[in-house]
């Protein structure tokens, strides 16, 4: 049987602050991290719009049916974005629900934060390995 690997992605991009806005736009803030998680660009609406909810919903966390209904998107479009963010290690899923990892955008952080610490010391110990020789 073939061994079935499974993989996390964790892209940081660097994307200039934008513009202090003269009002609080969380809509603006949400969709910088967005893109600095390296999940999407500007153009990528869907994307934005499935990540917005997952952060608005907190604790209770939402379906991917729920999802499509804040927009016009079909359930596929939804569902690979969720799939996505999967991958990255931002979000869970149990049962019907799909929630931030740690139910906060800052717990999410941190703990893909540990994710990628744990993963660099694992590939420091391999190069020390290597120059040992």
């Amino acid at each position: 049987m073939a061994e079935r690997r499974f993989y996390r992605q964790i892209v940081i991009r660097y994307i200039s602050e934008p513009a202090p806005a003269a009002e609080a736009n969380t809509d603006a803030d949400i969709d910088w991290l967005y893109q600095c998680l390296g999940l999407g660009d500007e153009r990528d609406q869907i994307g934005r719009l499935v990540f917005r909810a997952l952060v608005k919903s907190g604790r209770t966390g939402i379906s991917s049916r729920d999802i499509m209904q804040l927009g016009h998107m079909t359930q596929a479009a939804v569902i690979y974005h969720l799939n996505l963010f999967q991958r990255s290690g931002l979000v869970v899923r149990d049962g019907r629900n799909y929630y931030l990892r740690g139910y906060t955008l800052t717990n999410a952080l941190e703990e893909m934060e540990t994710d990628m610490q744990r993963r660099f010391d694992f590939l420091k110990k391999i190069a020390k390995k290597i120059e040992q020789g």
